[in-house]
């Protein structure tokens, strides 16, 4: 049995897209009209057996659905001995609560694949949900004016624990990687994200009293409690899944920010955690600074990318890194596309489960 090819369908049957990472499940219809998605928090690392549990949870309100299109980038989690031991386990989890003649497994090859043929195949199974988004996100390109002269865009995805810079155009995704490491080589990945990395990994020192101080070396804080400070992220007194098991809150945020410079939030001014909250978001803008001009120098002269398309909840950061229009500027970019504004806070979020979920409804029948 080989992979199975995109083939239009007469009519557009409603699917639930899975993107299942290893930090959150993010789930989506196909049916824009029904504006249903989430994402939640999933800590594959500690919860992988009770992923199918969670999946029948979370999908206890959904409208009707015939169909499950599933990515992934869970796999790598560190409870897994190998990627095709994560993928199998995976598609174990969601075989349990949905049956699998109705699951198909995108890729990175652009195919659909079973669950038994993607375990079989791991590696183009694994970290896939990259390559939906970008194949999806095609759509907003402009129509080309002449022929042979494909309109370029970059997809920028910023979330919790990473971000991907992809290079599209109309007719394809314009990259050759397969893979995390593919990606992290050409800059198409950068491994932190606005949530979860720790800031300690992020950056040596921070602005002090009128100098550099070193960072201690442990996991006192992380990027959510910058912009949790800075009002970037909304507060969340409910979710004490941080760093000290406090509440996400900004005040929270400034106790864990002080213990990274070896003080705490009752010997610093706010100016002071101001100082601290902000070198963690000109550093981020620095990485993904670097990474744009990287896919943007590989452009040929006379295919210039005309238009950035922006995804995911960390939106802000690439809008502080276009900033100054000197990207723009160097690069032709005409057009920003904020998939927050065309699809909803909730659908950019999780952009990847509903794109894989509109990729299956206009190409697969179930």
């Amino acid at each position: 049995m080989t992979e199975k090819k995109p083939t239009k369908s007469k009519s557009l049957s409603p699917w639930i897209g899975l993107d299942i990472g290893g930090a959150n499940l993010k789930l989506a219809h196909s049916d824009a009209q029904a504006k249903w998605s989430k994402s939640l928090p999933f800590a594959m690392w500690k919860q992988s057996a009770s992923l199918a549990a969670s999946l029948a949870q979370a999908i206890d309100d959904s409208p009707e659905f015939h169909g499950i299109a599933v990515t992934m980038t869970g796999e790598l989690a560190d409870c897994f001995s190998t990627r095709a031991h994560g993928v199998a386990c995976i598609l174990e989890q969601v075989t349990r609560v949905f049956p699998a003649p109705l699951v198909y497994v995108y890729c990175v090859d652009g195919n659909w694949r079973s669950p038994s043929q993607a375990a079989r195949d791991p590696w183009i199974a694994a970290a896939s949900n990259w390559h939906a988004l970008a194949n999806w996100s095609r759509r907003f390109l402009p129509k080309p004016r002449v022929k042979d002269q494909e309109p370029q865009g970059v997809l920028v995805d910023i979330g919790s624990t990473t971000i991907d810079v992809i290079r599209l155009a109309a007719n394809g995704v314009q990259t050759d990687s397969k893979t995390d490491s593919d990606r992290l080589k050409r800059r198409e990945l950068i491994y932190t994200g606005i949530e979860r990395s720790n800031l300690c990994g992020l950056m040596r020192s921070v602005p002090l009293h009128g100098k550099r101080c070193p960072l201690m070396n442990e996991q006192f804080a992380t990027t959510r409690d910058a912009y949790l400070w800075l009002g970037f992220l909304d507060e969340c007194p409910e979710d004490k899944d941080t760093a000290d098991s406090q509440p996400a809150t900004r005040e929270h945020a400034r106790f864990r920010l002080a213990r990274i410079v070896g003080e705490d939030g009752s010997t610093l001014a706010d100016s002071d955690i101001d100082a601290i909250g902000q070198c963690v978001m000109n550093q981020q803008v620095k990485l993904l600074r670097k990474s744009l001009e990287k896919v943007l120098g590989k452009v040929p002269a006379d295919r210039r990318v005309s238009h950035i398309i922006s995804s995911g909840h960390g939106g802000f950061l690439l809008r502080e890194t276009l900033e100054d229009g000197s990207l723009a500027q160097r690069f032709g970019i005409q057009e920003q596309i904020w998939l927050e504004d065309r699809l909803g806070q909730e659908h950019s979020r999780s952009a990847p489960a509903y794109a894989v979920s509109q990729l299956a409804a206009e190409n697969l029948q179930v």
